[in-house]
């Protein structure tokens, strides 16, 4: 599946990893024009990184949100505000996310939007590959569920096989992840099929090293395909000295067992309604 196309009226929420791609430079506009708008809730802050060339679309978002408080919408241009380059950039720009994100915290933010023009990366040097796995890195800077991303692809720049391979590693908007219990506790939400099973490798990879059980949670798992349940069990076989536990529906259950999850001795499944 392709990455989803900027049409109708998205829903952004917190917790949201979404790649969407447009045709015309007035769409781009609104879908961000949306995003800021939405994400300017009291409590949360707002920000957008642009392309070099996007000083006019800087000033109209600016406009469009009147009512922000100072510091509250943060518009960046690449080499104006932000710049990555070199043979670390994605790095560079994953390192900088992070220090936003906890900048923001230590201010009182309790949730922060993040939308990027993606064509800056095309600026910066950054081919397929650095991308995919830029945007499969950044998933872990989702998984406190208190951020909520939106990465905007022309399709003008971008062609449609790097674009369908961009929009699998994106979760969003149909799943969504969180990361707690020091680490070790992973809830999904919501579905997991081919659209977005190529970002649940990068989601299990937060827990791979945990020296402890690790605990999925996919009690609000309403589906998966068995692409993304073969995953799961794999990964839990990758850890046999210690205990994965999958809490999930009767569904989910039975998905994982097709695959082959009842040959994996530190794989455990647990009803969604029982304890660990």
């Amino acid at each position: 599946m392709e990455v989803s196309e900027g049409r109708g009226n998205p829903s952004w929420r917190l917790g949201d990893h979404v790649s969407v791609t447009y045709a015309a430079d007035d769409e781009c506009r609104d879908l961000l024009t949306g995003f800021v708008t939405t994400g300017l809730r009291p409590g949360q802050r707002v920000v957008v990184f642009l392309d070099a060339d996007d000083a006019d679309l800087a000033r109209h978002l600016t406009d469009a949100a009147p009512d922000a408080a100072p510091g509250q919408l943060m518009v960046l241009m690449h080499g104006d505000g932000f710049d990555v380059s070199g043979p670390t950039r994605v790095q560079q720009m994953l390192d900088g996310l992070t220090a936003m994100r906890d900048q923001s915290y230590a201010e009182h933010y309790q949730g922060l939007f993040v939308a990027g023009k993606m064509t800056w990366t095309l600026r910066a040097g950054f081919d397929t590959p650095e991308l995919l796995v830029y945007e499969s890195a950044v998933n872990r800077f989702f998984g406190d569920g208190r951020v909520a991303g939106l990465c905007l692809y022309d399709r003008r720049r971008f062609d449609k096989e790097a674009l369908t391979a961009i929009g699998a590693v994106h979760p969003g908007p149909l799943l969504r992840f969180t990361v707690g219990g020091w680490g070790a506790h992973l809830r999904l939400s919501g579905e997991l099929d081919a659209s977005n099973a190529g970002a649940l490798p990068s989601i299990l990879d937060m827990v791979t090293e945990v020296d402890s059980t690790v605990l999925l949670d996919a009690s609000d798992l309403r589906f998966l395909d068995a692409a993304a349940a073969g995953a799961i069990v794999r990964f839990a076989a990758s850890r046999p000295t210690r205990h994965t536990v999958v809490r999930c529906t009767r569904g989910v259950r039975q998905a994982l067992s097709l695959v082959g999850a009842d040959t994996v001795p530190s794989l455990v499944l647990r009803d969604q309604v029982s304890g660990v």
